[in-house]
C-alpha cells in the first residue's frame, strides 16, 4: 500500500470518528438524566495560546513559538456530583516563526493556520463543595478542521492549499489537557496543553508539522453552575 493512500485512509477514519464523536456528544448533553444530575451549562470561550511546533518543511524549519488566540462556544453537562463533560467549538488561530534557508540566503517567516476545533473532555472538580472557587482538571480529544494556512515574509503573503490532493491535511486529530478554577459558579480559568497527532503535510516524504500549543482562556457561563 502506498502512503499516500494510508494517508487518505486514515483521514477518511478521523472523519468518521469525528461524526461519530459529534452524534454521542450531541445525545450526551441533550438527553434528560434520571439520576437528579446531567445539568446542562454553556457560554463563551475566548482565550490566548502559544504554539511551537514539530516542524520541518522544505527549506523552512528553526521553529520559534509564536501568539495565537481563539474564540468560541463551550458547554458541559454534569454526569456527576464531581465529574463532567466538556465540549466546546472554538476557531483556533495557532501562529509560529521559522527560518528559511535558500543557498546563502535567509528568511524570517511567520507561519498561521486557521482551524475550526471541537475538543471533547472528561473533567473532574476536586473540591466541589467550596461554592466560591472549585478547582478542576480535564483532559480529552480534539478533532480539528483546517480552514486557512498562511506563510508571511518581508515581502508577501502566500496561502497554503488545503484539502485531500493539496498539500496540508484538512482534517486533523489531536489531545488537550487542562486545569484551573471555576470562580463563583459562573468564571472559569483554564490553562491547557494540546499535542497534535496528526501530521497538517500532505506527502509521503520527511516533512511534518505537528502543533504543540499552551494556552489559557477564559469561560463564562451563562447560568451559575449548581451545588448537589
Amino acid at each position: 500500500m502506498k502512503l499516500s493512500d494510508l494517508g487518505t485512509r486514515t483521514n477518511n477514519f478521523f472523519k468518521k470518528v469525528f461524526f461519530l464523536l459529534i452524534f454521542f456528544a450531541s445525545y450526551i448533553f441533550y438527553s434528560q438524566s434520571e439520576q437528579g444530575f446531567g445539568h446542562f451549562y454553556h457560554g463563551i470561550e475566548v482565550g490566548m495560546n502559544w504554539t511551537n511546533p514539530e516542524f520541518m518543511i522544505n527549506e523552512s524549519a528553526e521553529p520559534e513559538g509564536s501568539l495565537g488566540f481563539l474564540i468560541g462556544y463551550m458547554a458541559e453537562r454534569d454526569i456527576s456530583d464531581r465529574f463532567y463533560l466538556r465540549f466546546a467549538f472554538n476557531f483556533n488561530r495557532r501562529e509560529f516563526k521559522a527560518i528559511s534557508r535558500r543557498g546563502i540566503n535567509t528568511t524570517e517567516e511567520k507561519w498561521g493556520i486557521d482551524i475550526f476545533e471541537i475538543p471533547v473532555n472528561l473533567g473532574y472538580y476536586v473540591n466541589w463543595n467550596n461554592k466560591n472557587l472549585q478547582f478542576f482538571v480535564d483532559a480529552g480529544i480534539n478533532f480539528g478542521y483546517n480552514s486557512r494556512a498562511f506563510i508571511k515574509n518581508d515581502e508577501e503573503t502566500i496561502r497554503l492549499d488545503i484539502g485531500s490532493d493539496a498539500e496540508l491535511n484538512r482534517i486533523t486529530i489531536g489531545a488537550n489537557a487542562g486545569i484551573g478554577v471555576l470562580i463563583k459558579r459562573r468564571t472559569k480559568v483554564r490553562f491547557n496543553y494540546y499535542n497534535g497527532f496528526s501530521n497538517i503535510v500532505n506527502n509521503d516524504g520527511d516533512d511534518i508539522w505537528k502543533n504543540k500549543t499552551l494556552g489559557v482562556s477564559l469561560s463564562y457561563f451563562l447560568k451559575e453552575k449548581q451545588f448537589y
